[in-house]
This record gives structure tokens, sequence and C-alpha cells, in this order.
């Protein structure tokens, strides 16, 4: 019997489980915190040497089972740099850093400064919008800190290998969240590197050779024996593939952030969706950074440390009547790289006979779920069928519902709890 470890980099914790290569079933599913990030201020960034013992624990872990393959799937839009000699400059530097958007000593901030020379260009470039999350923004502040004359770009499964032997390789998925990488060309956009190199006063910027199929990226020792372990896909595209979506559906994957998706033969170029690459030569139309579970994570415990009740029970009890008789007066764009912001977020249009718990909490719920009926207006032709995937959010009784009837159409639950785990497991089926 073989079996291959998957294993979900996600940003709080890490999923992991073996899947039968033979028969694809999964089993010993482990969950995990992640190694807790170091943050200050504006500063996201999770030690390197934490993320390598928690790989080295994990792997340990099941190496009883004598796992052949290791395939692995993680959060995007954030990186390691590296010297020449594969020597780490960096920790692991979050898409949640903010600090490209300090004032520099030397003029604009790093993020004015890259918007300025590539905010009307950037998403006919790489198919995404522009945000401050990406690297490429945060690789030009470090720059401006830190001169040097070689970089090396990883993202976090790439640097994982860093304690194995990388063999130089990733997915378009993970490389193209650098926010580097041209969308046609699936390269690094020789635009963007320049500039980096002319305003970072950097000679040298490397990447990894970058695939489009899921292909061996290097080895790590685990008992002795030599593992291979293939290129990482994206969080997002996994949980999209493992929920089961085709090209007859529409995807709601709601979590710490969420998306709204549809899988493509060739994504349409529209001026309200982005497009990302996918597996096995699709791509995807979508909207991401809709405000989730990171916002109301940050409302409910505001709410906790001023009541001290328990902000969860009343958010998701939330009856559909009082949903649907709610106006949606809360903007949740509260971080400024969320679909939609505007100037920060906050309620308005309140009267005095509003200002009661029960109503406010029925606000909140209209306004988090009218934000994917919203999102559902960019993507035309309708799709036959709704799936939802994602984390505790996506299944409430209430939300499917509320979707169902705004959006007149089929709505289903992804009948898989962990999505990523299944879609790496459908990856090594295929492999």
């Amino acid at each position: 019997m073989s079996y291959s470890l998957l294993l979900d980099f996600g940003a709080t914790r890490i999923k992991s489980a073996l899947v039968d290569d033979t028969t694809g079933q999964i089993q010993n599913v482990q969950s995990r915190p992640c190694t807790p990030a170091v943050c200050h201020d504006t500063h996201f960034e999770i030690p390197l040497a934490g993320l390598w013992r928690d790989f080295s624990e994990i792997c340990k872990l099941y190496a009883s089972q004598d796992f052949k393959r290791i395939f692995v799937c993680s959060q995007m839009h954030g990186f390691v740099l590296c010297d020449k000699h594969h020597q780490p400059l960096t920790e692991y530097i979050s898409w949640q850093d903010e600090r490209a958007r300090l004032p520099h000593k030397a003029g604009p901030s790093s993020w004015e400064l890259f918007a300025g020379a590539f905010g009307t260009t950037f998403k006919e470039k790489t198919g995404m919008r522009l945000r401050s999350c990406f690297p490429v923004v945060k690789i030009l502040d470090y720059l401006r800190l830190y001169p040097t004359d070689y970089i090396k770009v990883l993202s976090l499964p790439e640097a994982l290998l860093l304690i194995g032997r990388p063999a130089d390789r990733v997915h378009i998925t993970m490389a193209a969240g650098s926010g580097m990488i041209g969308f046609s060309s699936a390269q690094p956009d020789e635009d963007m590197c320049a500039f980096l190199r002319r305003e970072g006063k950097v000679t040298d910027i490397v990447f990894n050779t970058v695939s489009t199929q899921t292909v061996p990226a290097g080895t790590v020792t685990i008992n002795h024996r030599d593992i291979p372990v293939y290129t990482a896909i994206g969080d997002h595209q996994c949980a999209v593939f493992g929920a089961g979506n085709t090209l007859e559906t529409l995807s709601f994957n709601i979590g710490t952030g969420s998306q709204v998706s549809a899988i493509c033969t060739q994504a349409p170029n529209t001026s309200d969706t982005e497009r990302r690459h996918f597996i096995n030569g699709l791509e995807l139309q979508t909207i991401t950074h809709i405000p989730a579970g990171r916002v109301l994570t940050a409302l409910i415990d505001f709410y906790h440390t001023l009541t001290g009740k328990d902000g969860w029970k009343c958010f998701t009890e939330v009856p559909l009547e009082k949903i649907q008789q709610a106006s949606g007066r809360f903007n949740l764009g509260f971080f400024q790289d969320a679909w939609n912001y505007t100037n920060g977020g906050g309620i308005t249009g309140l009267s005095l006979t509003d200002l009661k718990e029960p109503v406010l909490w029925a606000e909140l719920f209209r306004s988090f779920a009218q934000q994917y009926i919203q999102a559902a207006d960019c993507f035309a032709p309708r799709r036959k069928q709704l799936l939802l995937s994602g984390g505790k959010l996506a299944k409430l009784p209430a939300l499917a519902k509320f979707f169902e009837q705004e959006l007149a159409m089929s709505v289903c639950l992804s009948a898989e709890t962990d999505e990523t785990l299944v879609g790496l497991a459908k990856l090594a089926q295929e492999i």
C-alpha cells in the first residue's frame, strides 16, 4: 500500500493527512497551529526556523506510515528573500504585512512609488488588481531599505525546501502570487524586474523555474529516506478544485479571506473581475479579498472586549427573516486591500430605532452576505449552481438560504470538510 502526505500551510493553522495512492481515501487528518507570527505595528512576519520546525515535525509524525511523496498547498502573497548561497535574507513576510505603505526617508512610500509606475498597467500584465499586500511591492520596500546585489524570491513552500534539496521549480499559482509574473507569458515581467533593479539598486532578481504542471520541486530526508516534494499550489485554487467545482458552477469560498470564482477554459478580461491561473491548463475568473472571517473576527472580538458576551453566538443565530429585513448598512472594508475598499469600514444610515443589538447583528450579517451577491453579479453568463465552501461561516444555514433566495439559483454546500486536502488528494491521484 502506497501513501502520499498532504500538507496545507494556512495563515493560522497547518492541516495534514495521508492519502492512499490507489483508492484516493484520505485518512489520519491532523491540524496544528502554525508558528506564531511576529506582529507589531505594520510588521507581520513568521520566523523561518519555526516554519521549518513545523514542516519537519509533521513529516516525522507520519513517517511510520511510510509515505512516498509530499503534496503541498499554501497561503499566497507572502515571500522569503535569499542570497546567492541560498541563505535567507528575511523571515517569511506575510501578505498581512503593511510596511510598504509607510513613509520612506527618500521620498514616497514604496506602495506609492510602485503604484505610480504600474497602477494603470498591472492588471493587464498580471490579470490581478494591484494591491499593496503583493510581494513585489514589499520587495521594492526591502531593497530601498537594505540594498543588496542579488535576491532570490521564494514563496512559503519553496522556502520550506531550503532544509532539503530544492530542484528550483515553482508552480504558476504560487509564483503568480508574487505579483511579478506576466499572465500570458507565465514568466517574470521584465518591466517590473527592471523597475526593481533601478529603484532598489539590485543587480540580479532571480526566481525558480515556473511550471504550469505539478512536478517534483525537490526532496527532503525523512528517516534516512529521500522523499520527493511536488510543486505547491495556491490554497485558493486548491480549495476551489477540492470543493468539486466545474465549468458549470460558481464558487463562493468563505474563510479568513474569501473569493468568488468561476473555472474557465479562458477567463474573460473584465474590469470587475481578475484572472488567475488554475490547474490542468484551466483559468479562474475571480474576485478576491472579500472581507470575511478576518474582519468579522476583529469586530466580534471588539464586541467581546466591550461586553464580555459571545459575539459569534449572536452573529450565527440571526434568523433568516431578520437578515431579509435588514438593509446591509455595514461597510466591511476595514483593510486597504479589501475588495471595494473606499475610505475604511463603518456603519451608516441608522435611525434611533435601529440602536438595538438584534438589529445591528442582522445588519452585520446582511452586509457580510450581500457582498457575495454583488460579486456574483459581475460573472456572466450565470452558472447553473452555486457551490459554497470554506470554514464555519460557509456552513451557516441562514447564509445558504439567503443566497438561494437572492440569486434564484441552486445552492449546494461542498460535501468536503477540508477542501484543500481533497484538492491535494485529487492532484496526487493524477500523478
